[in-house]
């Protein structure tokens, strides 16, 4: 897909330190999984900030140290300009150190020179670069009479880390239907983190989960717990072994004594996942639309900011064609609406795709209620080549 160099520009501000390299080269790599060109991104240094171009998504990141902490002009003006700084900080206690006053109503994001953090950070930015969505949903599938409290501490460490977690026990409901509460929920997620024990391969509930992540492109974080083998039949699985060494003194049963930095590493590789996850669903969704609008003899053009462009219809109608991961909720359906208007390149309607697999029939209804209101189609995926056939009927 070509595009023009510097689409999202990145500025570098406060001290220059090892953070920015790393930084640097892990956004080139998510920007590759998510099907763009290095190109894509441009990074501006403060001293020539001056070179940014006003007419592309713009963020910026402090990079916090007891020297650099004054204020700027340059700093002030981008407040001005109302472009996102990040302030980054080596702890959070050390805010008033490391960060100039003028940023200090902001929340920092501790990130060390380590690199402890440095994912959070890269996925922020693609979230604030709409490349990501802001929602960082995950399904936790397990079975309760293994691991139930590894599962709870688990979900423990990936709340404080700002996922919305799915875990059956506290996340469903009383009075729902179970099952399709967590087909609803799993279709919503990003990842799921699957915590395969000895007996969870003989649960009917957890291998239809399995099942059904695969089917729907879901990726997923497969925990092999110790003595557990790979299972060639997980096609979207990245595996990660846990052995004794990740307990202490491997009293594995529940895996209560789970230790602290083995759940960090699990948050680390859940963060991971995320870019290649959203990557794989968002390819999905623009193939099969791209397939079925090309078999009815149009012509589909995927844009820069990645959402489809229908044109020359015998009526006049134009179409933009925005794919949505997940499921549209009606602030993300005003925020693709927002983004498509603001564009250059204008369109009559504007549809929004999804894939409709597991959701729930009453959300689809509502869906559909909100189409007959709002100045946005969502489309199931599943009848996008219908759709296209009245359109050009």
């Amino acid at each position: 897909m070509a595009m023009g160099p510097g689409l999202y520009q990145i500025l570098f501000l406060g001290s220059d330190d090892e953070r920015r390299g790393r930084l640097r080269s892990l956004l080139v790599e998510r920007i590759g999984d998510l099907g763009l060109e290095p190109t894509a991104i441009r990074f501006i240094d403060d001293g020539i900030a001056s070179e940014r171009d006003p007419g592309s998504p713009q963020l910026a990141v402090f990079f916090g140290s007891s020297e650099n902490a004054i204020d700027s002009p340059l700093v002030a003006s981008l407040i001005e300009d109302s472009i996102v700084i990040v302030p980054l900080v080596s702890a959070v206690d050390q805010v008033h150190l490391e960060i100039p006053p003028q940023l200090r109503h902001i929340n920092a994001l501790e990130v060390g020179r380590d690199g402890t953090g440095i994912e959070r950070l890269v996925n922020l930015a693609l979230e604030i670069f709409r490349l990501l969505r802001r929602e960082r949903k995950l399904f936790i599938s397990y079975r309760r009479v293994d691991v139930r409290p590894f599962a709870e501490r688990l979900y423990d460490a990936l709340d404080a880390r700002g996922f919305d977690v799915f875990l059956d026990l506290r996340s469903v409901p009383p009075a729902v239907d179970f099952q399709d509460e967590l087909w609803h929920r799993m279709s919503d997620s990003d990842v799921v983190v699957l915590i395969d024990t000895p007996g969870f391969r003989e649960s009917r509930w957890t291998t239809e989960e399995l099942a059904k992540a695969n089917a729907t492109n879901i990726q997923i974080l497969h925990l092999l717990w110790p003595g557990q083998e790979e299972d060639g039949t997980s096609s979207f699985s990245h595996f990660m072994r846990l052995g004794r060494s990740d307990f202490m003194g491997f009293m594995a049963g529940h895996g209560r004594w789970v230790r602290n930095n083995t759940l960090a590493r699990i948050c680390d590789e859940a963060e991971r996942l995320r870019a290649r996850a959203i990557a794989a669903r968002y390819r999905y969704l623009t193939d099969n639309f791209c397939d079925a609008a090309r078999d009815l003899g149009m012509s589909p053009v995927v844009q820069p900011e990645r959402w489809i462009s229908l044109d020359g219809f015998n009526n006049g109608r134009n179409l933009a064609v925005v794919p949505a991961v997940g499921i549209p909720t009606s602030v993300r359906i005003n925020e693709i609406f927002d983004a498509v208007a603001n564009s250059t390149k204008k369109s009559s309607e504007v549809w929004i795709i999804y894939d409709n697999r597991g959701v729930l029939e009453s959300w689809l209804s509502h869906l559909d209620w909100l189409d007959k209101h709002l100045p946005i189609r969502t489309v199931r995926m599943a009848r996008a080549p219908d759709l296209l056939r009245e359109v050009i009927a």
